[in-house]
C-alpha cells in the first residue's frame, strides 16, 4: 500500500468522525434551543457539582506539596472550589448570570480564534465555513454583553444552541469539503 492510499484512508476515516461529531453538535444545539431556561440552570448545577468534585480531589492531593505554604494554599483553593460549587448549586439563577457572562467571553474568544484559523483552511477548503462560524461567535458574545443580566434566563440555552448548530454545521461541511478535495466521497 502506498503512502497516498494510506493518507486518503486516514482523511476518509477522520472526516467521517468529524461529520458525526458535527451532527451530534447540531442535535444538541436544537435541544438547547428547545429548552433554554432548563439547559441554563442544568449547566449551572453541573458546573457546581464539578467544582465540588474538583475541590475534593484538590484536597486529597494537597498533601503532596513541596512546602507547608504550598500545601496551605492548595487546601485554601480546594475549599474555595467546594464553597463556590455549593453556592452555585444553592443559587443557580445567580450562578447562571455569572455563567452567562463567562459564555459571552468564551463566544468572543472562540470567534476570534476561529476567524484567525479560518485563513489557514482557505487553501484546503472549509475556511469560509469556519470564518462564518467565528463571526457568529463574535455576534452572539456581543448580544449577550448588550442584554446582560436580563439575558441570563434564556441566553445560555438559546445562544449555546445557536452556536452548537453553527459549529456542528461548520464541522460537517468542512469535513465534507476536505473529503471531497481528497477525492474520497
Amino acid at each position: 500500500m502506498n503512502s497516498e492510499t494510506t493518507l486518503l484512508k486516514g482523511i476518509n476515516k477522520a472526516s467521517k468522525s468529524v461529520i458525526y461529531i458535527g451532527l451530534l453538535a447540531l442535535l444538541l444545539g436544537i435541544i438547547a434551543i428547545a429548552y433554554p431556561s432548563g439547559i441554563g440552570r442544568f449547566t449551572a448545577v453541573v458546573i457546581g457539582i464539578f467544582l465540588i468534585l474538583g475541590g475534593i480531589f484538590r484536597l486529597s492531593f494537597a498533601i503532596v506539596s513541596f512546602s507547608m505554604g504550598s500545601m496551605i494554599l492548595r487546601y485554601l483553593y480546594a475549599v474555595l472550589m467546594i464553597i463556590a460549587g455549593i453556592w452555585i448549586i444553592a443559587n443557580p439563577d445567580t450562578g447562571l448570570a455569572v455563567l452567562t457572562m463567562v459564555m459571552a467571553v468564551y463566544f468572543m474568544v472562540d470567534g476570534i480564534t476561529e476567524i484567525a484559523y479560518s485563513f489557514s483552511l482557505m487553501p484546503v477548503g472549509g475556511g469560509a465555513y469556519m470564518l462564518l462560524s467565528g463571526m457568529a461567535g463574535l455576534i452572539l458574545g456581543g448580544l449577550i454583553f448588550l442584554h446582560w443580566p436580563e439575558s441570563s434566563n434564556y441566553a445560555l440555552g438559546i445562544y449555546l444552541g445557536i452556536k452548537l448548530i453553527i459549529d456542528g454545521t461548520m464541522l460537517s461541511l468542512t469535513a465534507y469539503t476536505i473529503r471531497k478535495s481528497a477525492g474520497k466521497i
